[in-house]
């Protein structure tokens, strides 16, 4: 009997119709159950460098044994798979800041990244920028990860209003990045998972050209279809200008371990 929680995903990047090259980056490991998203900063196309190195030092450093290692085994209300995203988050936001250091042309440049793993009953989850994660269950959409930009800074000290924040000329300045230092704080999220949930992990190319009830709409018009999702919520978010680089994984969750799914809505823990 499999005891694997079993998922479906897709996952796409596109230049968009106005940026000359494409400085986000992917990637989809349904086989060992984790996704990211990545999108770069930083002059001379050096953030489409930081995207790539951000997901090269992520997946090598989960590929490594790291068995007996205190760096993942440590205690921690988060489980180990949770924190072993983490880690693989921090050794990627070396190898950034590594390669600025030793290429004048580079300094400066960073990414943000979102990471999710579906292994087990429990999703986990590492961000660091203003690339988001959503979560749709019951026809809801629920953005789990906090934007780490001033904007949403403002909204938090109750400066910005929401409509305050959809106008102003700094919604796309971030406060934090990987790269941009040799040590970067982690934002992280442990929430049980059920049967029949969508996740979708993306840059604000999306979310900067579609709202948040249009994405609520085509996750609900194409539950079962993680491939016709992603390419609807590309092909709005093109037609609405395609602004800046977008890039969409939509993951449906189709078994979860069993006896292990949540019946009720669960807090979410956060680590800063």
């Amino acid at each position: 009997m499999d005891d694997k929680t079993v998922i479906r995903s897709f996952g796409v990047t596109d230049i968009g119709r106005v940026r000359s090259h494409n400085e986000d980056a992917i990637c989809v490991a349904e086989d060992q159950g984790y996704v990211l998203v990545a999108d770069g900063m930083g002059g001379h196309n050096a953030g489409e460098v930081a995207s790539a190195l951000a997901i090269e030092g992520f997946t090598q450093f989960l590929a490594a044994d790291h068995d007996g290692d205190d760096s993942v085994a440590e205690i921690s209300e988060f489980s180990g798979q949770t924190i072993a995203l983490r880690n693989a988050v921090q050794a990627a936001n070396a190898i950034i800041f590594g390669d600025a250091q030793r290429n004048p042309e580079r300094q400066g440049m960073g990414t943000t990244l979102v990471s999710a793993s579906f292994n087990g009953s429990c999703l986990a989850v590492a961000h660091v920028g203003d690339s988001r994660l959503y979560r749709f269950r019951d026809g809801f959409l629920d953005q789990l990860t906090t934007d780490h930009t001033l904007v949403q800074e403002m909204i938090d000290r109750k400066v910005y209003s929401e409509e305050d924040a959809r106008n102003s000329r700094n919604k796309n300045v971030i406060t934090r990045a990987l790269g941009l230092a040799d040590i970067v704080e982690v934002d992280l999220l442990e929430s049980l998972l059920r049967a029949g949930d969508l996740y979708l992990l993306c840059s604000d190319g999306l979310t900067g050209m579609v709202e948040d009830a249009e994405i609520a709409d085509v996750l609900a018009s194409c539950q079962a279809d993680p491939e016709a999702a992603a390419k609807q919520l590309l092909k709005m978010a093109n037609n609405s200008g395609g602004n800046d680089n977008i890039s969409i994984i939509v993951v449906c969750v189709d078994k979860v371990v069993a006896g292990q799914e949540s019946s009720s809505e669960e807090e979410l823990d956060w680590f800063d």
